[in-house]
């Protein structure tokens, strides 16, 4: 086999595997939150202008402080909130989008809170 058959097959093989891979959907990401409120009036603020954001990153709420149970390890704060993005990426820009870094500043204060961003398989 001569070597441009063998480098025109080697490329033909990659582009199909870049195109393949182009063609699947980004894994899913989820948002997890705990969150202790600490003022409720205040946090009722923030919780009025953060579903809008989210919505336009494409996520929605999967839990949003419904009744939960620690089973293993310190107690979860009060509230609880899992939110579903399409792609990693998306929650990521999500939460540093200048919209959301504006809604952060009216929970300052309001909440201790832990968010953490994970990838889907």
């Amino acid at each position: 086999m001569s070597a441009k058959l063998v480098l025109t097959t080697c490329a033909v093989a990659v582009l199909g595997a870049v195109s393949i891979r182009a063609l699947q959907p980004s894994p899913k990401a989820y948002l997890l939150v705990q969150v202790d409120v600490t003022n409720p009036q205040q946090y009722g603020e923030y919780a009025k202008i953060s579903p809008a954001i989210i919505e336009k990153f494409g996520g929605h709420f999967l839990a949003r402080g419904g009744r939960s149970l620690t089973l293993e390890g310190p107690a979860a704060p009060g509230r609880v909130v899992v939110i579903e993005f399409p792609s990693f990426e998306r929650g990521q820009a999500f939460y540093n989008s200048p919209e959301y870094v504006a809604a952060r500043k009216v929970r300052a204060g309001a909440a201790n809170a832990q968010f953490v961003l994970v990838e889907a398989p």
